[in-house]
C-alpha cells in the first residue's frame, strides 16, 4: 500500500498538481478532508474516476488517519467549449476545475439571499477572486481593505461584508450610468485600464487576452464582468451539487 501511496504522490508531483516533499505529503493527506479535497481535485481533472472511498482504499489503505469532522464538498469540473471573454476554444490548461467547501458555498448562498444579491453571481465573483480554495477561506471574495472593510470592522465577517460592498458597488453602477449586467458586475473589480504592468511586473495575457500593446479599458470593455457571468452561466449553474444547494438555502421545512 505504501508504494501505491508514493507512487501517487509521483503522479501528482509530475503533473504539476503537488510541488511540496513527500514528507508533507504524507503529513497532510493523513487528514480525512484534505484526501476528500484532493479526491475532488482528481476527478475533476479526470484523473480517477471511482468514488472517493475506492480513492481512500486504493492509495491511503493502511494508513492512519488524523481525526476530522465529516468533510461535503463539492467537485467543479469545467466543461466549457469556448470562453466567452476570448471566443477561442478552451483548452485543459485553461479550464477552471475545482474542489470547494459546501459549508462555505451554503454561507455565502445564504448571505446573498439575505442581501437581496443574485446567489449564483456572488458565487462567481468568489470564484473568480480566489477560487473559492481554502486559503481564502475567511476571504473568500478577496475583500481589500478600506470603505466597509476597516479597522473597526477587522473581526467582522468578510462574507457579510462583501455582500454590503456589493450592494455598494452595485450603486455606484447604477450612479455611472451602468446599464449592462456585464457592466455592473464589473464594478467589483473597477472601471479602470489594465496593462502589462497592470500587477507589478511583465504579463502577457489577463483574461485570456493579449495586453502587451493594447491595454483593456474596462469602462469600456467590462471583461471582468464578462468572465463573472462565464463562469456562473456555464460553470456554476450547470453544477448539479451547487444547484441543490441554492436551491435548498431559504427553504421553509
Amino acid at each position: 500500500m505504501a508504494d501505491k501511496h508514493r507512487q501517487l504522490y509521483d503522479q501528482l508531483k509530475s503533473e504539476g498538481l503537488y510541488t511540496k516533499s513527500y514528507d508533507d505529503f504524507v503529513t497532510q493527506f493523513a487528514n480525512p478532508e484534505k484526501l476528500v479535497r484532493l479526491h475532488g481535485l482528481m476527478q475533476a481533472d479526470g484523473l480517477y474516476t471511482k468514488t472517493v472511498d475506492d480513492f481512500k482504499q486504493q492509495f491511503f489503505g493502511g494508513i492512519t488517519q488524523t481525526k476530522a469532522e465529516d468533510v461535503s464538498v463539492i467537485s467543479v469540473k469545467d466543461t466549457r467549449a469556448k470562453d466567452s471573454v476570448t471566443q477561442k476554444e478552451v483548452d485543459d490548461k485553461s479550464r477552471l476545475h475545482g474542489v470547494i467547501d459546501s459549508t462555505r458555498v451554503r454561507h455565502i448562498v445564504t448571505k446573498a439571499k439575505e442581501y437581496g444579491i443574485d446567489p449564483y453571481t456572488a458565487l462567481a465573483i468568489a470564484y473568480q477572486e480566489t477560487g473559492l480554495k481554502e486559503d481564502y477561506a475567511d476571504n473568500p471574495f478577496n475583500l481589500l481593505s478600506g470603505d466597509r472593510y476597516n479597522e473597526s470592522t477587522a473581526n467582522a465577517d468578510l462574507v457579510d461584508l462583501s455582500m454590503q460592498t456589493m450592494g455598494d458597488k452595485n450603486k455606484l453602477a447604477a450612479k455611472l450610468g451602468k446599464k449592462s449586467e456585464e457592466e455592473v458586475i464589473q464594478a467589483w473589480n473597477g472601471y479602470g485600464k489594465i496593462s502589462s504592468t497592470s500587477f507589478g511586473g511583465k504579463v502577457k495575457k489577463v483574461y485570456g487576452l493579449d495586453v502587451t500593446d493594447n491595454p483593456i479599458d474596462m469602462n469600456t470593455d467590462p471583461v471582468y464582468g464578462r468572465r463573472v457571468i462565464d463562469i456562473r452561466d456555464n460553470i456554476l449553474k450547470t453544477n448539479p451539487g451547487i444547484v441543490k444547494l441554492v436551491d435548498e438555502v431559504g427553504q421553509t421545512k
